[in-house]
């Protein structure tokens, strides 16, 4: 069981990608404000979806366990409290033992308390990933040909979130060879295949895709937020001090045709829809993923605060010149 800081974490680093460095293309396509008003729409689109879909998944998970033991209705009846919640009470009610009660929640007993916790809720809720919140939602109809597309539906969704991570993964690795390949050869001489470099980066990606703890990839994500925020911090600030096209150059709104194609962009960059319902069945406490102060509403703010600056910065800077990520409009010299 994860933190809520250690999944906000991991949701910050599956939306702020590689898709950010196209997002000055994007607004090329779509117009310089126009570009704005979509990576607002769509990220509130985007948001409103992850918590649909946790809400979905906390409901179903609900239906699932009263399903597989009914006696658990009863129990959900009377207003149920946690380990640390108990423990209040208990110190509450026993005022002669108040002082021992409170050095016992410090230290040690907090550890202690926190495992407590951990384990109500993993007994509290049944963890439903894509396939089976899909699966479960067809098979808890009344309507007979709606439970028979149960099965069809898991593998159906199962298939659809494949796809989803292989094309982002696929976009990622490509970036990754493209740059390296191009600090290789401003660095040495020698002079690499794209196809050796693809063959010699992916051992490393095969290594981070086995790591099956989320601690422990929360700690990778964070890392990796850290380079990609410098790397962005570095852009901006190159681009604060370049000469920038008069805003009057620039159309607000182009057509309808580049809208569209920008949207796509745009929808590619927030895309971590693959990711919530892992963190959500991970987290310590699920209901810190919804809210207005949640972990899905501070993610895609933040995200689309680096978005907006980036997309309408580059285009300031590069106007028609844009190439297809911003990072290949930049020069070697310093």
């Amino acid at each position: 069981m994860i933190r809520s800081s250690y999944a906000l974490i991991n949701l910050i680093k599956a939306m702020c990608g590689v898709g950010v460095f196209a997002l000055p293309v994007a607004f090329q396509q779509a117009g310089l404000w126009m570009g704005v008003v979509l990576a607002f729409t769509l990220g509130v689109v985007n948001a409103h979806s992850m918590i649909k879909l946790v809400k979905c998944s906390q409901h179903l998970s609900k239906k699932k366990q009263l399903a597989e033991d009914p006696n658990k209705s009863a129990v959900n009846a009377i207003p149920m409290t946690s380990p640390s919640e108990k423990s209040r009470h208990t110190v509450s009610d026993s005022s002669a033992s108040d002082s021992e009660s409170r050095a016992f929640q410090s230290g040690t007993a907090s550890g202690k308390e926190e495992e407590a916790e951990e384990k109500f809720v993993k007994l509290q809720r049944v963890a439903l990933n894509y396939g089976n919140m899909a699966e479960e939602a067809f098979a808890t109809r009344k309507t007979e040909w709606l439970k028979k597309l149960a099965k069809p539906t898991k593998f159906a969704v199962n298939l659809c979130i494949i796809g989803l991570q292989l094309g982002i993964c696929s976009a990622f690795y490509i970036f990754v060879v493209d740059h390296v390949k191009e600090i290789i050869d401003y660095l040495f001489t020698m002079d690499l295949s794209r196809d050796m470099l693809f063959l010699a980066i992916l051992p490393f990606f095969i290594l981070i895709a086995t790591v099956r703890s989320l601690v422990v990839l929360s700690w990778i994500g964070f890392f990796g937020n850290i380079l990609v925020i410098t790397a962005i911090a570095i852009i901006v600030g190159q681009m604060l001090f370049m000469e920038h096209v008069p805003m009057s150059y620039l159309p607000a709104v182009t057509s309808i045709e580049g809208v569209t194609l920008a949207a796509g962009s745009v929808i590619y960059a927030y895309s971590a829809q693959g990711v919530v319902l892992p963190l959500e069945n991970k987290m310590r406490k699920p209901q810190d993923m919804l809210g207005f102060f949640g972990v899905i509403s501070i993610s895609v703010a933040f995200i689309f605060a680096v978005y907006v600056i980036t997309g309408f910065l580059g285009y300031l800077t590069y106007g028609d010149h844009l190439k297809g990520s911003i990072t290949l409009n930049l020069t070697n010299s310093p």
